[in-house]
């Protein structure tokens, strides 16, 4: 009986693993749901397979995922016309347009909208400050490949804590 819960508990953090992956796609923080399933496996099974150090270094990187996927947009787009307005704007439509966006696509309308919203975001802040209309698409540009590159990144980071936990499970 013993062996069934265990390879069940092992199903299920696959599982929320595999959703986690997926709720990145929706604009959720996907890396704190792969966290915390490993958290709650460690604590269930008490600490012996998932120890401490794993649950330490898959902290660390879901911090950093998430930090890099929310200042990547504002980088990209302070590299073309640095300003504080740019900056909030491409924060602010970033996520105004991930929550409009939601409800399109069965919820992969939330990154669009985030791209899109960073992108609308960053050239309204520049045309705003007198810039031309060429300056505004640029900086919307790189607003939105800064956003798209923040994703990826932290993509790839989500899907090296699966293959941390993995590797401490097996």
């Amino acid at each position: 009986m013993g062996a069934i819960i265990e390879i069940l508990g092992l199903f299920l953090l696959l599982g929320v693993c595999l959703l986690g992956l997926i709720s990145l796609a929706l604009g959720l923080p996907g890396t704190f749901i792969i966290l915390g399933a490993a958290l709650v496996y460690a604590w269930a099974t008490g600490f012996s397979v998932v120890g401490w150090a794993t649950l330490g270094w898959m902290t660390a990187m879901a911090v950093v995922a998430e930090a890099i996927e929310f200042f990547a947009g504002t980088a990209a787009a302070a590299g073309t016309r640095p300003s504080r307005r740019v900056t909030v704007a491409v924060l602010a439509g970033g996520l105004v347009g991930g929550l409009l966006g939601t409800p399109f696509l069965f919820g992969l309308g939330a990154l669009l909208g985030a791209l899109l919203g960073a992108f609308a975001g960053a050239a309204f802040a520049v045309a705003s400050e007198g810039g031309s209309a060429g300056d505004a698409l640029a900086t919307g540009l790189a607003a939105f490949r800064g956003r798209l590159l923040g994703f990826i990144v932290k993509a790839g980071i989500a899907v090296a804590m699966v293959v941390v936990l993995l590797a401490a499970l097996f």
